[in-house]
């Protein structure tokens, strides 16, 4: 063989080599998976760039799960809120009712009170017009009268007098006024 044949067998033979060299180098890059390598996305040739309604698609969808996020929280808040609110009527209208009773035993506490008053006033006059009546006569009056009536009307009266009235009391009956006149305040 002569060297111009040699010179073109190499020649030709490092075409070749080079040739099926970067067939490789391009089947590497376009597809690995044709040379039996795993194929990645970034790596795959026949992967498309995203077009710009994927990439907002995306996007709204984050959104949209932030948003159920927030409304559920605001749901639960909301429920929290509503059973707060419900709790507070509950104690208001007991309260409102608490009111009205103590309302009620205040205007019952003044009456008994006006009443007493009255009646305190009364047995002041009757013990006075006592004071100034017959002694007899007096426990002839006091001799029907209820025990603590008696007791109250005598304690009244100016002493003396009221010493008189119980002497013309029958003896079970001044015995009766003088307990029931200890047993008053």
């Amino acid at each position: 063989m002569t060297a111009k044949q040699i010179l073109v067998l190499v020649l030709a033979s490092t075409i070749t080599f080079l040739a099926i060299l970067a067939g490789g180098g391009y089947l590497y890059r376009t597809n690995p998976g044709l040379l039996g390598l795993p194929v990645s996305a970034s790596q795959d040739g026949t992967a498309q760039p995203p077009k710009v309604w994927e990439v907002e698609l995306e996007h709204l969808t984050v959104q949209v799960q932030q948003a159920r996020q927030h409304a559920e929280h605001l749901n639960d808040s909301l429920r929290q809120l509503s059973e707060r609110v419900m709790a507070l009527d509950i104690q208001n209208r007991q309260l409102q009712q608490q009111l009205v009773e103590a309302r009620h035993t205040a205007e019952q506490l003044r009456r008994s009170a006006q009443r007493d008053s009255l009646r305190l006033k009364n047995l002041h006059v009757l013990a006075e017009m006592y004071d100034r009546a017959d002694p007899a006569e007096v426990a002839k009056i006091l001799a029907g009268a209820d025990n603590s009536y008696a007791a109250a009307v005598l304690r009244l009266m100016k002493r003396k007098t009221a010493a008189r009235v119980i002497e013309h009391l029958p003896k079970d009956k001044a015995l009766a006024v003088s307990l029931a006149a200890l047993d008053q305040h």
